[in-house]
């Protein structure tokens, strides 16, 4: 079901304007964070004009599913294309953490990593070209293999961010960048599926990754430019490299820092309905509700547009509020949209629903993420990330497999309902088993609170 021409003009003059005001956007962050001699601010323009050339190549590889189903790939390569990263990051993280936390310049690690990562989105451009019988299933692998290098990246990626924005500075950053992200992609997908439709294929998304990579090599140069100091590695004896002591490590880790353990368990009792459906969404919409890339682009613009408006009320939000506040109170809504998926009776009704939840899932992102970081002991910081992260992968891995043997029995909107509902319930973990560690609000209080110096 494609919009009618009514529709399609708004929807051009919403990406116009999107386009005009991350354009505007820029030049502010330009002018206001200039060049010189202030480290943090260089490193703060320098992530938002990065995130600005990365999000091309997000805009995409947002089409990486349809590509694969256009070139003959089943629906369990589409569930493949969702558990087996899940997997390859179970293998890669815990040994990628161990590495770099004994590393003090970790940048060098960081761009190779991403610079492997983004390679394989340029020999994606020759998978309509090679002899396969399924080039559709070539396409899958291909993307699967290349995420081994972007789990490496993952691990470096937050300690790093850490390390060069400041815990107060942190909220405004990743907003920018988000807004950034959010704006560059609302345009993208929204051109990037009209021009899927209008131009011959497979050529229509070979050159549509190519200008994707080329933007992704700009955000790279930018990525170089960054100022990052030097990390400190702790003494570590090197049985502690050993698997047994490795598993003693992961309890003693629980029980030092219990807000870590709580952040875990919460955190996948959370995503476990969010993972089965992951896969299930192209398979509904393409295969039950017939959509074509057009829509498919247009859907993606609706995702990625309303989170301009919701991470720029949210940064103040969370300001205003605390981390910990935000994130037990709206967490629970990113549960609420599979269900309300699964229920609508069109097309145009789900792109309603998108545009919803896009204004919910910032408060998410800018309060999770930030209370993770708070939580992670500075100096084992990438190792306490890896083990989050291997155990999240864990769930992402075993759930999208489940989700697609359901939709093919019970049908996707019943499987969307059910994971909605899984979702709803385990993320209410967040309320009665609270984060204890003081958010950002909790640390302002306390030092607005503390005596201060007398005046001599």
């Amino acid at each position: 079901m494609a919009p009618d021409k009514s529709s399609r003009l708004t929807i051009a003059e919403m990406a116009s304007y999107v386009g005009w005001a991350v354009q505007r956007r820029l030049v502010a962050l330009r002018l206001a964070l200039t060049p010189g001699d202030d480290p943090r601010a260089n490193n703060a323009m320098y992530l938002a004009i990065e995130i600005f050339w990365a999000a091309f190549l997000s805009a995409a590889a947002a089409f990486n599913a349809p590509f694969a189903l256009r070139l003959g790939a089943s629906n369990a390569d589409i569930g493949l294309l969702s558990s087996i990263p899940a997997l390859l990051a179970i293998l890669v993280t815990l040994p990628a953490g161990q590495f770099i936390t004994r590393q003090r310049r970790r940048m060098p690690w960081l761009l190779g990593s991403l610079l492997l990562s983004r390679i394989g989105y340029l020999l994606v451009i020759f998978i309509p070209w090679l002899p396969l019988g399924n080039r559709g299933a070539g396409l899958v692998w291909l993307l699967i293999i290349f995420t081994i290098p972007a789990h490496f990246f993952n691990v470096t990626w937050g300690p790093m961010l850490a390390d060069v924005v400041p815990e107060t500075d942190r909220a405004r950053v990743f907003a920018v960048r988000n807004i950034l992200l959010a704006g560059v992609v609302t345009v993208g997908v929204f051109l990037a599926g009209r021009w899927l439709e209008s131009a011959p294929f497979p050529l229509n998304y070979q050159i549509l990754y190519g200008v994707g990579f080329a933007a992704a090599m700009v955000s790279i140069y930018y990525l170089t430019r960054l100022k990052v100091p030097e990390s400190y590695v702790p003494e570590l004896p090197a049985q502690a490299l050993s698997p047994a002591a490795l598993l003693r490590g992961w309890r003693d880790a629980f029980k030092v820092e219990p807000d870590f353990a709580r952040i875990t368990l919460n955190t996948l009792l959370h995503g476990i309905g969010l993972w089965m459906i992951a896969p299930v969404y192209i398979l509904y919409y393409v295969r039950t509700l017939g959509a074509e890339e057009g829509w498919l682009g247009l859907n993606s613009m609706m995702a990625n547009l309303t989170p301009i408006i919701g991470y720029y009320l949210w940064q103040r939000g969370v300001i205003r509020l605390g981390e910990n506040k935000v994130l037990r109170w709206t967490i629970m809504g990113l549960g609420v949209y599979p269900i309300l998926v699964g229920i609508a009776p069109s097309l145009t009704v789900i792109l309603a629903f998108t545009a919803l939840y896009g204004l919910v899932a910032p408060a998410v992102n800018l309060s999770h993420y930030p209370m993770l970081l708070k939580i992670c002991p500075t100096a084992q910081r990438p190792m306490f990330l890896a083990l989050y992260t291997t155990i999240m992968n864990i769930g992402a891995f075993v759930m999208p497999l489940i989700g697609v043997k359901l939709a093919e029995v019970i049908g996707p909107p019943a499987v969307l309902i059910i994971g909605g509902a899984m979702s709803v319930a385990g993320s209410s973990s967040f309320i009665w088993h609270r984060l204890r560690t003081p958010d950002t609000l909790a640390l302002r209080h306390a030092e607005m609170a503390a005596p201060r110096p007398a005046a001599e």
